[in-house]
Order: structure tokens, then sequence, then C-alpha cells
């Protein structure tokens, strides 16, 4: 069994202006909600707990445009990575999971160090191509180099035609 992680896709983040692709993104990382419930894998959703993301008030729930349910597993973190300080890895472990998939906000944020948490922790690392972005100005230099410095750490970057 595998298991997708949404990070950090909520509503403070996400209306920010310019946030790159994002029909893109988030068609992307629906597509990739459903797939893995197809199939019958874990779909966990991962939600930042910050000054500006106050569990919560508004800012901190996912985007409404995402295909979160009530049965959903969500977990609350601190840290840019997912695996910081929560019970990301036991779930994993108790769920028999031994691969990840990862996306959300922000590429070269969370992203980066949740999928650097997972290869630290000995999961198999997937990095979704499109299911990842950022509002930078650099924003394609941003998501372009998180995937190949990522790649070079050994998580496989995959595109949503091979889910």
């Amino acid at each position: 069994m595998k298991a997708l992680l949404v990070v950090d896709i909520q509503e403070g983040l996400i209306k920010r202006k310019n946030l790159y692709n994002a029909s893109c993104f988030i068609e992307t990382v629906n597509y990739a909600i459903s797939r893995y419930r197809k199939l019958g894998n874990l779909v966990i959703f991962i939600q930042h707990n910050n000054k500006q993301l106050i569990y919560g008030e508004s800012d901190w729930e996912i985007d409404k445009r995402i295909d979160k349910r009530n049965e959903d597993i969500t977990l609350h973190k601190q840290h840019g990575n997912a695996f910081e300080k929560t019970e990301l890895k036991s779930i994993l472990e108790n769920e028999n999971i031994k691969e990840i998939l990862v996306c959300g906000l922000v590429s070269h944020g969370c992203i980066k160090l949740t999928c650097m948490g997972g290869l630290n922790q000995g999961f198999r690392t997937n990095l979704l191509t499109n299911g990842h972005t950022n509002w930078n100005k650099d924003a394609e230099i941003k998501i372009s180099s998180t995937e190949s410095e990522l790649k070079q750490l050994g998580v496989k970057i995959i595109d949503r035609l091979q889910l």
C-alpha cells in the first residue's frame, strides 16, 4: 500500500496572489487524490499551524477546491518537515506503508523538507510533478531546482500519468 501526503493546501496559503500554475496544480492534486482512493491507497492531509495559519480559523482550512473528505486522515504540523514532531511515521508504519507521494505547498519549503524527511525515515519517496507550486517571482525556477535537488537525493519525480 502507498500513501499520498497532501501538504499545506490551506486557504491562507493558496489565496496568496500569483500562485504559479494554480489551476493545473489544483487539478493535478485532485487527480492524485482520486487515483489513490480508487486504488485503495491512503490519503493524508497535513495542515500547518503557525501565527498566520491558526488552528480552526478560515485561513487554516484546506482549500475548498481540494477533494478532502471527513474520513481522511488529517495531521497538524508546526515544522516544514511533516515527519518532525508528528505521528506521521507511526501512522504510515501502522498501515504498512512503504512508499509515499508528496504534493502541496510550497515546493522549496515544506514539500522539499517533507520529501527529505520521508527519505530519512526510510520510505520510498516520490514527488508529484505539477502537484507542488509556490508564489515566488521565479516560481518555475524554484520548482525545477527543487525537483532536481530531490531527484539527486533519491526522490522519484512522478507524472500524473504514472499514477
